[in-house]
């Protein structure tokens, strides 16, 4: 499998089931939304994105542009939520993966904290 048709397996495994994206997440993978503290490994990931997805529901990946060069992806998205407590709205976001072989070593997400708590209802 290819870096980016692993990122593509990921993101779509992601919008499936939190657990089923882990088996493409390394032992020591970092991860980071880039306005919160890193993270690491499939743990880590876990622990991140449930507590997200608790304020957010659960997400579906829509990509928008992606492009690779050697194990670098990058993609352009829009993360579609449902809160349980607010209305649903597209986040756009931009990722950045390392990924070797088959499996995802880092991941970076930029987002607009300002559209995150627009979209949530929350006050941040």
């Amino acid at each position: 499998m290819t870096p980016e048709e692993t990122v593509d397996a990921f993101c779509a495994a992601l919008t499936q089931d939190l657990n089923s994206c882990l088996a493409y997440i390394a032992d020591d993978c970092v991860y980071q939304n880039m306005p919160f503290p890193a993270v690491v490994g499939p743990e880590g990931v876990r622990s991140t994105l449930a507590g997200f997805f608790e304020i957010t529901g659960p997400v579906r990946v829509e990509t928008l542009e992606q492009v690779a060069v050697g194990n670098l992806v990058m993609n352009e998205r829009l993360d579609h939520f449902t809160p349980p407590t607010g209305k649903a709205f597209g986040l756009p976001v931009a990722g950045v993966f390392e990924v070797t072989n088959g499996k995802i070593t880092a991941w970076r997400d930029y987002f607009c904290m300002r559209q995150f708590a627009e979209g949530t209802g929350l006050a941040i």
